[in-house]
């Protein structure tokens, strides 16, 4: 079973990604909308990275509220080991290795943007659930939950970039 993280490191993350979101949307409004060439205001440069930083200032905004009622601003226990677990340390490392794959070396090289997705998307939700699944002896059912999350994650990212804002994918 997962450890609670504690208020003071949710505190922390999510002043982290606020400031993060905050600058995004910074970012994507001072980008150039492209209005000299008389370009749909949809499809401007800055608009999706824009709802982006939204959603992340939005989400640290929730996380914020969150470790504030539950203490964050308490000064916490001197014995608090705050060193990441080695399952911690394997998760993040997982987590780095499907993101470069995905990035470096599945989008744009050869393999078609809504199939690199789905793979991506297959194998993380596979490989975190992966333990907790076959402990329940539930890997059939993981699986299959994993594949319709990347079926459906690969059509509509796919679907959404391409029909809604005129991007071409890899």
């Amino acid at each position: 079973m997962e450890e609670e993280t504690s208020p003071a490191a949710d505190l922390a993350w999510a002043l982290g990604w606020i400031v993060f979101g905050g600058a995004v949307v910074y970012g994507s409004w001072t980008m150039d909308r492209l209005e000299k060439i008389h370009i749909n205001p949809y499809t401007a440069p800055g608009l999706v990275p824009g709802f982006l930083g939204a959603g992340i200032f939005l989400m640290g905004g929730m996380l914020l509220a969150r470790a504030l009622r539950a203490g964050g601003l308490r000064a916490p226990p001197a014995s608090t080991d705050a060193s990441a677990t080695p399952s911690e340390l394997k998760r993040l490392g997982l987590a780095a290795v499907l993101c470069l794959t995905y990035g470096a070396g599945l989008v744009g090289h050869g393999i078609p943007f809504w199939a690199a997705t789905f793979l991506f998307v297959f194998a993380s939700i596979a490989l975190f659930q992966w333990p907790e699944r076959r402990a329940r002896g539930e890997i059939g059912r993981g699986l299959a939950v994993a594949a319709a999350c990347a079926l459906g994650t690969s059509a509509g990212v796919t679907l959404l970039f391409q029909k809604l804002f005129l991007v071409n994918l890899p």
